[in-house]
C-alpha cells in the first residue's frame, strides 16, 4: 500500500499529442513605420502576414487528410479550448497489482485508488458497501497514467467527494492489453478477464461490495461501452469518453478488429439497444479524430444520453475539462442501493 506524495508535473503519454506549449504574452519592439533600418516594414509584415494566412489555409484543407497537422492546426487556433484546472494533490490511498490471467497472455497490471480514505469525517457510505468506478484506460496508457499520473483521475475523484459531498467511492483501472476488449484471434479475451476475474478481485480481496460504474477514454471508453451492452445488469451507469468507435469495418479500423466478422460480432452500434434504462454519458470533443463516430453513437442509443459535444481533441487537456461533471454524475449513480 502507498500513497501518493503531494505536487508533482503532468507529463504526457505514450501514443498521446504532447503537452501545448502556451505564449508567454512576450511581444518584440515595436519597429518604426517605413524605415528600412528599423527591419521589417510595414508593408513586408502585411506581405508576411497574408503569406501566414495563405500557409494557415493550406494547413487547413491538407488538415483533413492528416490527423498530426490537423493536431497542430487546432492547437494553434485554439479550436480545442481551454484544459481543464488540475485537481488539487489529496492523500489517496493506492493499491497496485497484477491479476494472473488464464485468458490473456500477460498478467493484467491494476491500480485502485481508495479516494473515501480522502473524505472528510463524517461522510455518509454507501450501506449497500463501497462502490467501485472501473476505469479502463486507452491505448498506450497504463493504470497508474491514469489514476495517478497524467490525468490525475484519482484527485478528481476525490475532490468531488470533499468538495461537492460525492458519496465516498473507490476508483480501480486495469489494463489487460491493448486488444481493444474483446476476443482476438491471438487469444487474449481482455471482456472476458474483466468480467471472470477483475471484478471478482475487487470484491472478494477489495471489499468493493457495492454498486459499479464504468468508464473508459478511447479504447477504452469503446470497452466500457461494449461491456455494459454485454452486461447491462452489472453497473449503475456507464460513461465513454473519446471513444474509440467506427460505424463500419471499413472506416480504418486499423488493427482494432480482426476482420470484417470480429468487427460485426462486437459492433456496439449494432447492440445499442441493449442499454435501454442503463444510465449512459458520452464525452467527445468536437475536434476529435472520433467525434463523428460518438455522435452516431449517441443518436443511436435508445434514450439521450448524458454529457454532450464540445471543443476539445483526444487529449487530457479536453478529458480533464470534462473529468469533474463526468465524477458527478457517475457519483450520483454510485450513491444508490443498487442498480
Amino acid at each position: 500500500m502507498t500513497r501518493r506524495a503531494p505536487g508533482g508535473g503532468v507529463a504526457a503519454p505514450a501514443g498521446e499529442p504532447g503537452a501545448e506549449t502556451r505564449d508567454s504574452g512576450e511581444r518584440p519592439p515595436a519597429r518604426e513605420r517605413g524605415d528600412p533600418e528599423a527591419g521589417v516594414t510595414r508593408r513586408q509584415f502585411l506581405i508576411g502576414g497574408g503569406v501566414l494566412v495563405a500557409a494557415a489555409a493550406a494547413l487547413g484543407v491538407a488538415g483533413r487528410r492528416s490527423w498530426r497537422v490537423r493536431d497542430g492546426w487546432y492547437r494553434l487556433t485554439g479550436a480545442y479550448g481551454e484544459p481543464g484546472t488540475p485537481p488539487p494533490s489529496y492523500q489517496v490511498t493506492y493499491k497496485r497489482g497484477t491479476l494472473p490471467s488464464k485468458y490473456l497472455a500477460g498478467p493484467a497490471a491494476y491500480d485502485i485508488g481508495f479516494t473515501q480514505d480522502a473524505a472528510p469525517a463524517g461522510a455518509t457510505p454507501n450501506p449497500a458497501g463501497t462502490p467501485v468506478l472501473i476505469c479502463l484506460p486507452g491505448r498506450n496508457r497504463t493504470p497508474h497514467d491514469v489514476l495517478e499520473g497524467g490525468l490525475h483521475f484519482g484527485d478528481y475523484a476525490a475532490d468531488a467527494i470533499v468538495k461537492r459531498g460525492v458519496t465516498p467511492f473507490a476508483v480501480a483501472a486495469v489494463q489487460a492489453s491493448d486488444t481493444y476488449w474483446h476476443r482476438r484471434a491471438a487469444g487474449d479475451d481482455a471482456m472476458a478477464m474483466l468480467f471472470e476475474e477483475f471484478i471478482p478481485l475487487l470484491r472478494a480481496e477489495h471489499g468493493l461490495s457495492g454498486p459499479v460504474a464504468i468508464m473508459g477514454w478511447s479504447m477504452g471508453g469503446y470497452g466500457a461501452l461494449r461491456a455494459a451492452e454485454l452486461h447491462p445488469r452489472e453497473f449503475c451507469a456507464v460513461c465513454g469518453v473519446s471513444a474509440a468507435l467506427w460505424r463500419s469495418y471499413d472506416d480504418g479500423v486499423g488493427d482494432a478488429f480482426d476482420s470484417a466478422a470480429d468487427y460485426a460480432a462486437n459492433d456496439v452500434f449494432a447492440d445499442a439497444a441493449a442499454l435501454n434504462g442503463l444510465p449512459v454519458r458520452i464525452d467527445c470533443g468536437r475536434q476529435d479524430p472520433f467525434y463523428e463516430a460518438d455522435k452516431a453513437f449517441a443518436e443511436a442509443l435508445p434514450q439521450p444520453p448524458a454529457g454532450g459535444f464540445s471543443p476539445g481533441g483526444h487529449n487530457d487537456d479536453f478529458w480533464s475539462r470534462v473529468a469533474p461533471g463526468e465524477i458527478d454524475w457517475l457519483g450520483g449513480y454510485l450513491s444508490r442501493t443498487a442498480p
